[in-house]
């Protein structure tokens, strides 16, 4: 399923939708930006295993930087990657992610 406008938030509009079974939640601004994942326009993503969205039970969380660290998991991997072709085309350099 692709990522479905749900409203603006300050200059980013937000997308929702289900991939693979998990509930992702993304801040897409108009623009590229060094912020971006892959520098593209996705500033902030959020993957959750359900909707309910309990903040302390996401799989991985992206808030112009990964927190911690890019995901490893092949699976959730699979879904971030397949937000950033919906909105900016491209393959994302799990490496260059996980030096900044």
């Amino acid at each position: 399923m692709l990522m479905v406008y749900k409203g603006r938030l300050y200059a980013g509009d937000i997308f929702e939708g289900e991939i693979q079974g998990l509930f992702v939640q993304a801040q897409v601004f108009s623009e590229p930006s060094s912020y971006g994942i892959s520098e593209g326009r996705i500033s902030r993503l959020t993957v959750y295993p359900a909707q309910q969205k309990e903040f302390c039970k996401n799989l991985a969380n992206y808030d112009r930087g990964w927190d911690g660290k890019p995901p490893e998991d092949s699976k959730i991997r699979a879904v971030i990657e397949a937000v950033v072709r919906q909105f900016d085309d491209q393959k994302i350099d799990w490496s260059f992610e996980a030096s900044r």
